[in-house]
């Protein structure tokens, strides 16, 4: 997060705040005297930190049944969403979408946009003029703006808001989020897109109430985030995680790194549309030979039947499990989830990714895993709504809001 910073901070109050917050959104309604006992906290501190939370407007009293009495109806705690808003913007290769979100992360409004700027000077004076004209434009539907959050491919330092590069634009130590702050005058949260992403799934989507769990992202690149004991592994630039990388081929084809036979050639879009135009050209038979080349077709013959395309989407499999099993190895993981456009042959893929797994990890490892499907591949700024939620369980932007 970028903001500039109090010159003392209470962490104790922040903490404890965060927590109690955190237990009332996951749990809500929920009594005083549960918050106390999950939270640890004495029952005053919970009276003190609730009744701050009530006059922020962050919380809400309401009555509820709850499950061990049949009297009468307990007074709980839930979020009061109502009216906070914030920001979420992803910065793509090549486009822009910013979608405005109720504090919950329910999205209200979503825009998306192609940029043709690629210097970083004109880069940051695209991305300052469309968010001032979305405010502009959707002004009857703004209540409190609460942050933004922007999440994009690309080494990232969260913590001063520093994009140290990306991929697609001529950018280089660009302190994005200073330079939102003193524009907009709001907390601004600055991610790596695939660690945000991985964050989201484990808040809001298909790894939620689940411990340790990887996402593998599959794009352009491969990427991986990584969840280890319900925290996402950032590393310092955020690069922890950087799949793509692992070789796979020693003697395979080059990759823009520097190094050969990383998994990247052989698993990103591109590779694999250009591995079956190779195919074609040589003369192979397939149902791909009369239609438009695209991953979607790809995928499609793959799951119909196709032998050519079947091959390449095992192929993949395999490749991403050899990768996926060194993380296996390393993290231990419960669930892994697949981001991409390559689900559309899941029926096929997974179970070469499984294959593979199961061959080069450990057994106790490999018993119980899973594979599933991510949630918010198409939802781009779902993972900028993660980095706004996280500020808020630990304490560092619901203080700001409670001190006004």
């Amino acid at each position: 997060m970028y903001v500039a910073q109090p010159g003392h901070i209470d962490h104790i109050k922040r903490n404890n705040a965060g927590s109690v917050y955190k237990l009332i959104d996951l749990y809500g309604p929920i009594s005083r005297i549960e918050l106390s006992k999950r939270s640890q906290l004495a029952p005053a501190s919970i009276t003190k930190i609730t009744r701050e939370l009530i006059d922020a407007h962050l919380i809400k009293e309401t009555q509820f049944q709850e499950s061990s009495s049949r009297g009468r109806p307990a007074i709980g705690l839930v979020p009061a969403n109502e009216g906070w808003q914030f920001l979420s913007i992803r910065l793509g290769r090549g486009y822009l979408t910013i979608a405005l979100h109720e504090l919950g992360g329910e999205i209200l409004v979503e825009e998306r946009q192609d940029i043709e700027e690629l210097h970083q000077e004109d880069v940051v004076k695209k991305l300052l003029a469309e968010i001032n004209i979305f405010f502009a434009n959707h002004v009857s539907e703004l209540d409190r703006i609460t942050a933004i959050a922007v999440s994009l491919p690309g080494l990232v330092n969260s913590s001063e808001g520093m994009v140290l590069q990306m991929p697609h634009y001529n950018v280089s130590n660009l302190p994005l989020g200073k330079i939102i702050h003193n524009e907009t005058g709001l907390p601004v949260f600055i991610g790596n897109d695939t660690r945000s992403w991985a964050l989201a799934e484990k808040l809001f989507g298909n790894s939620r109430g689940i411990s340790n769990s990887i996402l593998i992202s599959i794009h352009h690149g491969v990427g991986a985030g990584i969840v280890l004991d319900d925290n996402v592994l950032q590393g310092k630039t955020g690069n922890v995680g950087e799949l793509g990388h692992i070789q796979i081929k020693p003697f395979g084809k080059r990759c823009f790194c520097g190094n050969h036979g990383c998994l990247e050639t052989v698993a990103s879009l591109q590779a694999i549309l250009e591995q079956v135009k190779t195919q074609l050209e040589a003369g192979h038979d397939s149902m791909l030979n009369h239609m438009p080349l695209t991953i979607e077709s790809v995928c499609d013959a793959a799951v119909e039947g196709d032998s050519l395309a079947r091959q390449i989407i095992v192929e993949l499999g395999h490749n991403l499990g050899q990768a996926i099993a060194i993380m296996v190895n390393l993290f231990n993981p419960q669930r892994i989830l697949i981001g991409g456009e390559f689900n559309r042959a899941k029926s096929v893929l997974y179970p070469a990714i499984m294959d593979r797994i199961s061959s080069q990890t450990l057994p106790v490892y490999f018993d119980g895993l899973e594979i599933e499907e991510s949630c918010f591949y198409t939802q781009a700024t779902m993972p900028g709504a993660a980095l706004v939620k996280q500020a808020l369980y630990d304490g560092h932007l619901l203080m700001k809001l409670v001190d006004g």
